[in-house]
């Protein structure tokens, strides 16, 4: 049995503070998310080993908690297709309709975007894969999107969490169960 800390990176660099639909687009952490994940570091139990999507908001945030940060493909975001990168003012202009439509229903598929069901067992591979590398417990930072999908499998409601919110889990006999939900941001 091992406790596994699934944590949101922290808050991006949004280009001139613009808030964006982020998938694939990668940004650094911003000042303060950087503040976001050293205090998220600071408050978290000691873990043998942290486990980060390739985006580097992940991975700025893996880091503060270990420098020593093994990177897993599978745990990238959702890619927004279409939207990606887009900021929420162009969304709306470009696609009036779907974005109004969202207000409402927020599981509405974007335009090109990667299935959710691929990208859940995308999510849910590399989770496996970290379960088993993992010498004891350990941490997986990575996005609100993928994250709110597994949560939804493991039985809560469908959610992005806070940024730098961590959810503590344990892998026991090859199945996750959630423990706890806790914000640092």
């Amino acid at each position: 049995m091992k406790r596994v800390y699934l944590i949101r990176h922290g808050l991006p660099d949004f280009p001139e503070g613009k808030r964006m639909c982020l998938g694939r687009t990668d940004l650094p952490l911003s000042l303060e998310g950087r503040g976001q994940a050293e205090q998220m570091a600071a408050g978290l139990p000691p873990v043998t080993a942290v486990f980060s999507s390739p985006l580097s908001r992940a991975v700025q945030t893996a880091q503060a908690i270990l420098p020593d940060v093994t990177v897993l493909e599978g745990l990238r975001e959702l890619d927004a297709g279409d939207w990606d990168g887009l900021t929420f003012e162009q969304i709306s202009a470009r696609y009036p309709e779907l974005f109004a439509a969202r207000a409402n229903n927020p599981c509405l598929p974007l335009p090109n975007a990667e299935d959710e069901a691929a990208g859940l067992a995308r999510f849910t591979a590399a989770m496996n894969a970290a379960a088993e590398k993992a010498a004891g417990d350990f941490a997986v930072v990575a996005h609100g999107g993928v994250i709110g999908l597994f949560l939804q499998k493991l039985g809560l409601p469908r959610r992005k969490p806070a940024y730098t919110e961590v959810i503590s889990l344990i892998w026991d006999n090859g199945k996750f169960h959630v423990l706890e939900e806790k914000s640092y941001a």
